[in-house]
């Protein structure tokens, strides 16, 4: 079985590309939402409470995603806190869930932060979806009624495309001019027969 890592900055349309690979019956492993469910653990929450204090906990004792966005968002520290608590337990959970997909040919692993994570280096490949940084940023402010800055801000977190291009072994451009379903059928049987 192949391990193919699918990545892109925020705004991209990654997740689109994923569900593409999906509906093509490939195993897509989303890191992104796994990571909300580990750290809506327990164990999770003591860590992040010790590392960020009470104010990240909502009324219900859970983890306030934003207000936890916000304090790590602004602080490269703290964030990079998150990433060495998170990052490791989400690779962990990745290893487990590729072992229930063996038989399959390959299977995708999408993840905004692939190469910052170093998690690149867990892949046969890596599938970067690229799109101009102005598209981006409209389709965040749009699709999570988010004001500019806050975009701006993820953004900064973030590895530029042309950084990620380097490292990339394919590339699915999302410019709204290009179409994306072809090009993912086309990346489909490259993986398989190569």
């Amino acid at each position: 079985m192949k391990r193919i890592g699918l990545t892109g900055n925020i705004g991209t349309g990654k997740s689109t590309v994923g569900r593409i690979f999906g509906i093509l019956g490939v195993p897509v492993y989303h890191a992104d939402k796994q990571a909300r469910i580990i750290l809506a653990s327990e164990n999770s929450k003591k860590q992040l409470t010790l590392l960020f204090g009470e104010k990240i906990l909502d009324t219900r004792n859970e983890v306030d995603r934003k207000v936890l966005a916000s304090i790590v968002f602004h602080d490269k520290d703290k964030l990079s806190a998150l990433n060495n608590l998170i990052h490791p337990l989400v690779e962990d959970d990745f290893l487990a869930w590729c072992v229930l997909h063996k038989e399959k040919d390959y299977i995708i692993h999408e993840a905004a932060i692939l190469f910052e994570s170093g998690f690149n280096r867990l892949f046969d490949a890596v599938v970067l979806v690229i799109a101009p940084d102005e598209l981006c940023v409209k389709r965040v402010m749009s699709r999570d009624s988010m004001n500019i800055d806050l975009v701006l801000d993820r953004m900064k977190n973030q590895w530029t495309q042309e950084r990620k291009q380097k490292l990339a072994d394919y590339l699915v451009i999302n410019d709204e001019i290009n179409m994306i379903i072809p090009q993912v059928l086309a990346l489909h049987e490259k993986i398989i027969n190569g």
